[in-house]
């Protein structure tokens, strides 16, 4: 009886885990993502993930997304503050250092809400200067700033807002230290509750799905 017992609780939690993985997979791919650095170019290891119930319940990337914590925490601070940015936030996540860009956006243009040719970040000194950058949407802009964050000038020197007074912008003030500062703070705060959402869900969301899936394992106490 006792094996019985152990067989049936172990076949529960083999199937479990085994549709958890593989959901996990699909939703979120980056947390099974794994690279085998000795494979050889000519015979690559191809891994396929079957989702038991792909036929009913297919999500495209754009719909992950979507339903991202993170982007949909983003997309409701950005429509609180009235910024024109907010319809990009599942972009703007995917960029290196967006909250540090965002931030300063609120100090120079209240995040593209009073901005010239799409600059939401004063890049190029001044509007007629010749450095002075124009972008064809405020996304085009937001991927030049980050990129801009990701220089060695940026990312390894001038680290922090304080730094970056007198040299991003000159001459600079205490305000907009503090400013950049708040927003940034706030954006990280946002971050980390939606982190903390996502890791629940990459449990919880499976777990569901696996006894949808398979509602046998439910009677296999």
């Amino acid at each position: 009886m006792k094996a019985l017992f152990a067989l049936k609780s172990g076949l529960k939690n083999g199937l479990i885990i085994a549709t958890i993985v593989s959901l996990t997979a699909l939703v979120y791919p980056e947390i099974i993502l794994a690279s085998n650095s000795r494979a050889s170019e000519a015979s690559a290891l191809v891994f396929e993930v079957k989702n038991p119930i792909q036929n009913q319940n297919s999500l495209s990337f754009n719909e992950i997304m979507a339903n991202d914590p993170l982007a949909i925490k983003l997309q409701e601070y950005l429509e609180s503050l009235g910024s024109p940015l907010a319809p990009y936030s599942a972009d703007i996540i995917q960029e290196p250092q967006w909250q540090r860009a965002l931030a300063i956006s609120w100090v120079e243009s209240n995040m593209c809400k009073r901005h010239v040719d799409n600059n939401c970040s004063g890049i190029g000194v001044a509007p007629g200067h010749p450095l002075w950058r124009k972008y064809s949407t405020h996304l085009d802009w937001f991927k030049d700033m980050s990129n801009l964050l990701e220089k060695p000038i940026y990312k390894e020197k001038y680290t922090t807002f304080q730094a970056m007074r007198g040299v991003y912008v000159q001459p600079g003030s205490a305000n907009w230290v503090y400013g950049a500062q708040a927003k940034y703070n706030a954006l990280m705060a946002i971050t980390e509750e939606a982190e903390n959402e996502r890791q629940y869900a990459s449990v919880q969301i499976p777990l569901k799905a696996a006894l949808a899936t398979f509602p046998q394992l439910a009677y296999l106490d």
